[in-house]
């Protein structure tokens, strides 16, 4: 891979350091990678869930359909009873 890292500041809690310490000496890796490991996995989830969240939405619930309630004309099903009840 070919890229150029962007050099960051960030701050941290002394107990969440300690512990990246170690981690980073047991398993033999620096606090940086083990940073960055953690940057990419939580930023992967994250976009994930971006993308759950941008998905365009049916305009119609299926569940909703298969029960029988759908949107009025006006779409305010809760005042207009009569005009759903008169429709069939």
């Amino acid at each position: 891979m070919n890229y150029t890292m962007a050099r960051v500041q960030v701050y941290l809690n002394p107990q969440d350091v300690g512990v990246l310490d170690v981690l980073a000496e047991h398993i033999n890796i620096k606090r940086s990678q083990i940073l960055r490991d953690i940057t990419n996995t939580v930023a992967t989830r994250y976009e994930q869930v971006a993308q759950l969240l941008a998905a365009k939405k049916p305009k119609t619930n299926p569940l909703m359909e298969l029960a029988g309630i759908e949107k009025s004309k006006t779409g305010t099903v809760s005042l207009n009873v009569d005009e759903i009840y008169n429709e069939t």
